[in-house]
């Protein structure tokens, strides 16, 4: 299913059968121990009436990929980011650091074995301090199945409103990057698969409830998605620099592929 229409559904599955409860004060409608399955070929959310920041998604993306935790090279494209720093300069749960150090290991696991079950990697934080931001995500592992690469990433805590919509296109453009180092080394091409995201606590906060109701009612003026081109993970493409131009398109460009025709 496009990953769209498996948004809607998130969203209302959550407005129906939520239960609600308010960390920090804070209300929601909870579903515990959720899972969702999306595409990583089609990791767009295109919902109109959501307004999407592309900019940002695009932006997150390389950021993480590139292993950066800096303030100031990513809070150009969001106007809150900065608030969740403890010093204005770097982010204590930053995912990229983590990810960069350890995507090596990821990749000479499923070289040397492509059936593993050990191609992981962590993101939380052991005792972590008093911070504002505490990472959402524990882990990320990788398994090779009929030449596609999935991603099965454990999440603490999963907004449904402000942090899937990111957080499954920055998870499929880590996966098309893993297959990139990978298809630099293999005979057989591998494409990336399936995201299997499981949250311990998938949440919507009251402040979007009626707005996540208007997005659920467009739900039939959804339209599927084109995949990501092939080249974005074949051997030797450059997925940071395409990443850094989409930071500066608009509706209508080329290179946004998710608003071309389906195939």
């Amino acid at each position: 299913m496009d990953f769209s229409k498996t948004w809607l559904y998130l969203i209302n599955d959550l407005l129906v059968k939520g239960s609600p409860v308010a960390p920090r004060g804070k209300l929601t409608l909870e579903l515990p121990q959720h899972n969702i399955l999306v595409d990583m070929r089609r990791p767009v959310l295109c919902v109109p009436k959501r307004k999407l920041s592309y900019a940002f998604m695009a932006a997150e993306a390389r950021w993480i990929l590139i292993g950066d935790n800096r303030v100031a090279t990513i809070a150009p494209y969001s106007s809150r980011i900065a608030d969740f720093s403890d010093d204005g300069q770097t982010f204590f749960g930053a995912y990229g650091p983590k990810i960069q150090s350890q995507l090596p290991y990821v990749v000479s696991k499923l070289l040397a074995d492509p059936d593993t079950r050990q191609a992981g990697l962590t993101i939380w934080r052991e005792n972590p301090p008093e911070t504002k931001d505490v990472p959402c995500t524990i882990a990320i592992f990788f398994s090779i199945r009929q030449d596609r690469l999935n991603a099965h990433v454990f999440m603490r805590s999963s907004d449904s409103w402000l942090g899937v919509p990111y957080d499954v296109f920055n998870f499929s453009m880590l996966a098309h990057l893993v297959c990139i180092w990978l298809n630099e080394k293999r005979e057989t091409v591998v494409s990336p698969g399936y995201l299997f995201l499981t949250a311990a606590s998938s949440h919507l906060y009251e402040t979007n409830f009626e707005d996540a109701r208007v997005c659920f009612r467009s739900i039939d003026n959804i339209r599927d998605q084109p995949p990501t081109p092939t080249y974005m993970f074949s051997a030797g493409h450059d997925l940071i620099n395409q990443l850094g131009d989409l930071r500066n398109t608009v509706a209508g460009d080329p290179r946004r592929w998710w608003e071309g025709p389906c195939a």
